[in-house]
């Protein structure tokens, strides 16, 4: 072996030496909630036996990866940087992000410097929103001559990456598919009589169950117990409706008719005059009864006069008749 050889053999060694080992964590964490990041005990206590550790994180801006400290352990103090977001805890050398946001996802690092030596732990963040509670829905059933099917899904209104899984305490669970889905395939015999299934949202964060019970129809008769449900259905149905347009004509006829009466009553009252008082009519007495005259042509009658007319000296008319109530003598 000539010189250069052990000059790129030793290189190598500095080079082995001074280079950072560790291993890579994954960590979910917990949108809107803390997340933790935990050191291993070899790293502790190489932590108290050193004193001198930092915490970093790191991330790629347009190709080139840049690191921000985060927390640095002198072995006496300790330095936060971003006191708002992240808390240290000097007891066990662990980071704490107190309210996880979606940004905080990435590359996390904790180092220990061993003099010439770098022991680390790397740390990847993921983040996740928690699973709400799953709402089971009846999608369609149904019912034959000798067996039952019913679909059944389940969903979520919140959560990331969320998987299903069902569990049945009755029923035909052999033929599901699938099973661990959002979507479940259920099918019964005219024996069984309910059945009661769970499903169960889950994603790295988090997890919630809900419980679905039914009854189970099934008919082992001829002609099916879909037809059966049908008439059970269908039956009352068409009884409540003919019963409403029973009434509902007997109410017409019967406003109808009272209409009627009333409209009658009405003109009766209309053509009866009522008198509340009557009094009999009584003809006036006349002071002098004026005998009728019948007149052939014409007749003159005088209420007052003073003197004769002046038309006296002629010739009586026999058709013109003139009559005298009061005469006064004239006076000179």
């Amino acid at each position: 072996m000539d010189c250069s050889e052990y000059i790129l053999l030793i290189i190598s060694f500095c080079c082995a030496g001074g280079m950072s080992s560790g291993l890579e964590k994954t960590v979910y964490g917990s949108l809107e909630g803390p997340t933790l990041l935990s050191i291993t005990l070899e790293l502790q206590n190489f932590t108290v036996q050193f004193s001198d550790a930092r915490w970093k994180r790191s991330a790629l801006n347009g190709g080139t990866k840049t690191s921000t400290f985060l927390a640095i352990y002198d072995g006496k103090n300790y330095t936060n940087y971003m006191k708002e977001r992240i808390k240290f805890h000097p007891e066990n050398f662990s980071l704490e992000i107190l309210k996880t946001a979606r940004t905080d996802a990435g590359h996390y690092e904790y180092t220990v410097n061993k003099h010439f030596e770098e022991q680390s732990l790397q740390f990847q963040l993921e983040v996740y929103e928690r699973v709400s509670v799953p709402d089971i829905q009846l999608v369609s059933r149904t019912l034959g001559n000798e067996s039952c099917s019913m679909n059944l899904s389940c969903v979520v209104s919140s959560g990331d990456n969320v998987t299903y899984s069902w569990n049945c305490s009755e029923g035909n669970t052999s033929q599901l598919h699938p099973y661990n889905g959002s979507f479940l395939h259920l099918s019964f015999t005219p024996g069984e009589g309910s059945v009661s299934c769970s499903c169960t949202a889950r994603n790295r964060v988090s997890q919630q169950t809900t419980r679905f019970s039914s009854s189970v129809e099934c008919s082992n008769k001829p002609g099916g117990s879909l037809r059966n449900e049908l008439l059970v259905s269908i039956v009352p149905i068409a009884i409540v409706g003919v019963g409403v347009l029973v009434f509902g004509a007997g109410v017409t006829c019967w406003l109808r008719h009272r209409g009627q009466e009333e409209h009658s009553q009405q003109e009766k009252k209309e053509s009866i005059t009522i008198y509340s008082q009557v009094q009999r009519v009584e003809q006036q007495k006349r002071s002098r009864t004026r005998p009728v005259v019948k007149i052939s042509e014409c007749t003159t009658i005088y209420v007052s006069a003073t003197g004769l007319p002046p038309d006296m000296a002629q010739p009586p008319n026999p058709g013109l008749v003139t009559i005298y109530d009061i005469v006064m003598p004239v006076t000179s």
